[in-house]
């Protein structure tokens, strides 16, 4: 024999009441007996708590560097690392989401041997231009005790990025470096391709920085839109370059 439900007034809470992961809003009664059925918990006030799948964020600095056909969450940024860092973090907080990607367009350094309409799918990522500028080179900041967020090489998590095979274009795999101010000389080119990046971007170390805060996996896509270095009369296709990187996303 089942035994009775025997409900008592109970004062008011501002949090709802559970039970067995069902949760009463208001003022709950409560059951003698945890082996309620759910059509007598349903009757007494109790709903089923139904948590949301988590999906995958694609974050963008700009509208025009969002993809056509993306099944996610798109996140539009801002141009930079501020607004990536923040506006990344935020959503975040509010949970709901398995996985981030850095999407967008980047300037591909000399001698990485990329082109316009080409694709880089970063391995890691570093804010790479935080420190002093000599007029001759310049100098990263470094010192004990006074670390700069992001400026270690973070590594990405392959696994959320697709193979676009039978590409027209190349799609390579390597360092992005992050940076604020775009590598408008040969000399700054070249000084960032030191450090082992093949292209730059101008926002995903910052939003892999929030990403780490928050426990949840990153990577970085990109398209080329330019080769880094003197940009006068230089190419630059931000359509393509989106278009083309979009298609190594798959169907996520």
């Amino acid at each position: 024999m089942r035994p009775k439900i025997q409900f008592r007034a109970a004062p008011c809470e501002e949090t709802p009441r559970q039970l067995h992961g069902w949760t009463h809003i208001g003022v709950p009664p409560v059951a003698s007996s945890e082996r309620a059925t759910a059509s007598r918990l349903r009757a007494a006030g109790y709903t089923r708590r139904v948590t949301a799948a988590r999906q995958l964020l694609l974050v963008v600095a700009t509208e025009a560097e969002r993809p056509s056909a993306f099944a996610g969450e798109v996140l539009v940024c801002g141009v930079g690392k501020t607004g990536a860092a923040a506006a990344t973090a935020a959503r975040l907080a509010k949970g709901g989401v398995r996985a981030v990607i850095s999407f967008g367009v980047a300037g591909a350094y000399p001698g990485a041997g990329l082109d316009v309409g080409d694709v880089v799918v970063a391995t890691e990522v570093a804010v790479v231009d935080e420190g002093l500028e000599t007029g001759d080179r310049f100098v990263p900041f470094a010192r004990p005790g006074m670390a700069v967020p992001g400026a270690g090489w973070t590594q990405c998590d392959a696994s959320l990025v697709a193979d676009a095979k039978h590409a027209v274009f190349r799609v390579a795999r390597g360092r992005v470096a992050t940076v604020s101010v775009c590598a408008g000389t040969e000399r700054l080119a070249r000084e960032r391709r030191a450090t082992g990046a093949i292209a730059e971007s101008m926002e995903g170390a910052a939003v892999a920085h929030a990403a780490a805060l928050h426990g949840v996996p990153f990577a970085e896509v990109r398209g080329i839109s330019n080769l880094c270095g003197p940009r006068d009369g230089a190419r630059f296709d931000l359509a393509t370059a989106i278009r083309n990187a979009a298609t190594v996303l798959g169907g996520r």
